[in-house]
């Protein structure tokens, strides 16, 4: 009874911190709020210029990187889970860079063959296939090797960044537009991508609780699933295709953006357990927050410069990374 207590006391404390870490890391920037005139200028109280920067600058931004952060830390979950493997993560695996490649070559066909075909759509199938592809290489003898999975992401990764630096020096003879789908980056979102990233983490949320169950029980083991009634292979194909889906907007909204769904998903299982009802939101809250602080970082350490956001999530995710590969702890790859 205390443990829960505890879990419960956790749960609230992450819940109401977040949206006090909102208020307080959307008032740093290149202009300076005040956490009171940012709650007069939501009410409606203030208005004039830094009501509307703050209303179309900075609360979209703020809002689309803990939207961002929530999918990613959901997606990655779901990977660790589905494939009993501590090390999945959309970036690792190479979705992300299949997803970077499909957003660039919509934008390359239609700036030089005249046709409009949906970026984010594009991204989606390109993802899919990088998703399917690392899977099957990483497959041998029905399991999927921790090792053998981190080398075909990296064997993907390697070869869709190269397609995207390609088409990017070739077709449009610039470089510097590289670094926004190599490094990610918050620049110039809008309300728009505000909604459409709300309609993805509702799905893969949703999708998510249909399936969690069945989740859990792969991570026990496919031959325990088998026996339980739990197909493997369709429950892999759908979480497969919300990763895939969900990875595909957060690319073609800000670029790729690495080691939130790896690092996220552990910090949770840490705090409440593997089998808890309080995942889903815990996770969703500390990778939304988590991506909007390294956001805050970004847009703030070098004023005006601004760094690149999947550097910050770099700096912390790569060490992590090292002691999850040494320890291979979380999810046991059996």
């Amino acid at each position: 009874m205390a443990a829960k207590f505890n879990k419960i006391l956790i749960f609230l404390s992450i819940l109401f911190g977040t949206f006090y870490l909102l208020l307080l890391l959307s008032s740093y920037g290149t202009v300076r709020f005040d956490i009171m005139e940012i709650v007069n200028i939501i009410k409606g109280d203030v208005t004039g210029v830094r009501a509307t920067l703050y209303n179309q600058l900075r609360l979209p931004r703020v809002l689309v990187a803990f939207l961002i952060g929530a999918v990613l830390a959901i997606a990655g979950d779901s990977l660790q889970l589905t494939l009993k493997n501590p090390l999945a993560d959309p970036y690792i695996v190479g979705i992300s860079a299949g997803a970077s490649f499909g957003a660039v070559l919509s934008l390359v066909i239609k700036e030089y063959f005249g046709l409009s075909i949906n970026m984010d759509f594009l991204a989606f199938v390109f993802a899919l296939i990088s998703a399917f592809t690392a899977y099957f290489i990483s497959r041998k003898g029905g399991r999927i090797s921790v090792t053998s999975l981190i080398l075909s992401g990296v064997i993907i990764s390697f070869l869709f960044n190269a397609a995207v630096t390609f088409l990017v020096v070739f077709t449009w003879r610039n470089i510097i537009s590289l670094h926004f789908w190599s490094l990610g980056s918050m620049s110039g979102v809008s309300w728009s991508d505000f909604y459409k990233m709300l309609i993805a983490l509702s799905i893969e949320s949703v999708i998510y609780l249909l399936f969690r169950r069945k989740m859990l029980i792969l991570a026990a083991g496919e031959e325990h699933a088998v026996t339980v009634g739990v197909y493997p292979e369709r429950v892999k194909t759908i979480v497969f295709f919300n990763v895939a889906f969900v990875s595909a907007l957060c690319v073609s909204t800000a670029g790729l953006i690495g080691f939130v769904g790896l690092i996220i998903p552990h910090i949770t299982r840490l705090l409440f357990g593997t089998d808890s009802k309080l995942n889903l939101i815990s996770t969703l809250l500390i990778g939304g927050i988590f991506l909007t602080a390294c956001d805050t970082l970004s847009r703030t350490l070098f004023q005006p410069t601004e760094l690149p956001i999947g550097a910050v999530t770099a700096l912390v995710g790569a060490p992590f990374f090292i002691y999850l590969l040494k320890r291979k702890a979380g999810i046991s790859n059996g």
